[in-house]
């Protein structure tokens, strides 16, 4: 109904429709790009012209889809004239994205979920001196001096001890987690 009044020229139903759609185009355009000024820049520039241009816009019952795929097209001109787009960022946007957002978020936090538990598993294949080490300093926020101590070690040891548990980390994640 909102998008009929704004049609019309009703300026509190055009609010309306931002107020209600700013929040998601904005969480939509930064899986387009990881750069949060070009997204505002390309949602202020869209609702603009959606409201200059209001009386020539097409009825549609889902003004929420016919927004991200418009924000799409914008940031996809944008990234083009900006020149850094990276191989694949607007294959992620493409429009089965926009029918299946709700399902885009379910995958992202299952993934997100089965990264935790990989992570936890490799950290208790740890030795335990690098577990604590690996917990001190990135669960607790511990500095490498305080840990050193804490530990009873030299500072460079517990460089090295840390050193050694990331790369095992790396090493498991990067075998235990397919790569795209």
């Amino acid at each position: 109904m909102d998008w009929i009044r704004m049609k019309s020229g009703d300026l509190s139903a055009f609010e309306r429709l931002y107020r209600a759609h700013v929040q998601p185009m904005m969480r939509y355009g930064l899986k387009i790009t990881d750069d949060p000024a070009l997204v505002q820049d390309c949602i202020q520039d869209l609702f603009e012209e959606t409201w200059k241009n209001r009386q020539h816009l097409s009825d549609t019952p889902y003004p929420k889809y016919y927004l991200l795929r418009a924000l799409r097209n914008k940031l996809s001109k944008a990234l083009s004239k900006q020149s850094f787009v990276r191989n694949g960022e607007l294959n992620l946007a493409s429009g089965e994205l926009l029918s299946g957002y709700v399902e885009l978020e379910i995958v992202a936090r299952e993934t997100e979920n089965l990264n935790r538990e990989t992570l936890r598993h490799l950290l208790d294949e740890l030795p335990r001196r690098q577990q604590e080490a690996i917990h001190l300093r990135f669960y607790h926020n511990v500095s490498y001096e305080n840990i050193a101590e804490m530990m009873d070690m030299n500072y460079q040891s517990v460089l090295n001890l840390v050193q050694r548990a990331l790369k095992a980390l790396r090493k498991g994640f990067s075998v235990k987690v397919p790569r795209r």
